[in-house]
């Protein structure tokens, strides 16, 4: 039997179809752009990563082509509504991208590449909460998105958060205090450009509601003559830094996660770690409760994820810890390109029982792409309560 042949038009057509669907593939891999892809993902995930790297750079037809692709290969995920979807996002369109969320929800679909990001679906989810009138939970679910995408929060989330504190009647954060006084390491005051730190202080209740703090800073100059005291606005990267944004389904303060212990101690035993309160001045402030009473030298460990750091740049670092014979630390990890990890810390350890306020300032190497921001209580059978913790860039 004759091989049956088909009309040129269907082979062209056929071959576009094609082409379109897999060029896409071609179009990532020469790129050299890997959104959220692995092996394990489908080629669904594919698609999807393609749409939205068409978007952003542009592209609404290919954008589209590779939605449709998308959910022709997942029929959870509809082509039209993650398009728009996506769109209103990289438009920075967050209202608009929260009503396309309502809507393809509502059609049983689910959200896709960038949309499914969890901050940027907890920010929608905010906007929709807030618009139902429950700004209490509006203003969790914010808390929880900036924290979650540090210092990567979008203009539009840090909006929300401000706007929510005056919709949100919150309870009063600790003492009625608005400002706390933390003496500054004297090893540790300078930036290596003559000038030294002698004095900080910060607005307990900005560093509660998250975003930019107040700070006031007093400096000696090169020849030691003091100056007079400069009043900052610094943005804090060390998220939830008053931890006053509630906790995790694990019992830890939004915002951080459990820190797994170093491969020269797997066997070392670990403490209690949770969200909890301290008596400061006989009003119970929210802290990072980091407990070892149960055992002989046991070690808890709590991080943030990565931060991009500014390498070469000046940070301030400051916290307060109540301490009961544990052994308290604080500080950042700092990641290079090439090497291990390098720990320095803001505040470590051998501190009698009490109230301790600390901060000090610290230069980046020069080859330093990020920073995460970590709490121990190192080898003691004590306990430790952290209720203050800022990192914060301080270049002048």
């Amino acid at each position: 039997m004759p091989e049956r042949q088909l009309p040129l038009g269907a082979v062209e057509s056929r071959w576009t179809r094609i082409r379109r669907r897999y060029v896409l593939a071609v179009v990532l891999i020469l790129g050299g752009v890997v959104l959220g892809f692995s092996a394990r993902c489908g080629l669904s995930a594919l698609f999807v990563n393609v749409g939205n790297l068409a978007l952003l750079h542009g592209s609404d037809q290919l954008g589209s082509s590779a939605f449709e692709a998308a959910a022709a290969t997942d029929p959870a995920s509809d082509a039209a509504g993650n398009f728009r979807l996506s769109q209103a996002l990289v438009r920075g369109d967050f209202d608009a991208a929260a009503d396309e969320l309502a809507a393809l929800r509502s059609l049983g679909g689910t959200p896709r590449g960038a949309a499914s990001t969890s901050s940027v679906l907890l920010h929608l989810e905010a906007i929709l909460a807030r618009r139902t009138g429950d700004s209490k939970r509006a203003l969790a679910l914010i808390r929880e998105s900036v924290a979650r995408a540090g210092v990567n929060a979008p203009e539009a989330a840090l909006r929300l958060l401000y706007e929510l504190l005056q919709d949100v009647a919150d309870p009063p954060y600790g003492p009625a205090l608005a400002n706390i006084e933390l003496p500054v390491d004297p090893r540790r005051d300078t930036c290596g450009d003559g000038r030294r730190l002698t004095q900080v202080r910060l607005s307990r209740n900005d560093v509660a509601a998250g975003g930019s703090v107040r700070a006031e800073l007093g400096w000696l100059d090169s020849a030691g003559r003091p100056s007079e005291m400069e009043s900052r606005r610094l943005r804090n990267l060390a998220p939830n830094g008053a931890f006053t944004w509630g906790a995790t389904s694990t019992s830890l303060p939004v915002g951080y996660a459990a820190h797994p212990q170093p491969p020269a101690h797997d066997d070392a035993p670990s403490g209690d770690v949770y969200l909890g309160f301290a008596d400061l001045d006989g009003q119970p402030v929210s802290a990072l409760v980091m407990d070892n009473l149960d055992g002989p030298a046991l070690t808890s460990r709590l991080r943030s994820e990565w931060i991009p750091a500014a390498a070469g740049a000046c940070y301030l670092l400051a916290s307060e810890v109540w301490v009961g014979s544990g052994q308290p630390h604080f500080g950042l990890y700092l990641r290079a390109p090439e090497g291990s990890d390098i720990a320095v810390f803001g505040l470590q350890g051998g501190l009698p029982d009490g109230w301790w306020r600390q901060a000090r300032l610290l230069r980046l190497p020069p080859d330093v792409e990020a920073i995460q921001v970590f709490f121990w209580n190192y080898r003691s059978s004590g306990a430790a309560a952290f209720t203050l913790a800022v990192v914060t860039r301080i270049d002048w």
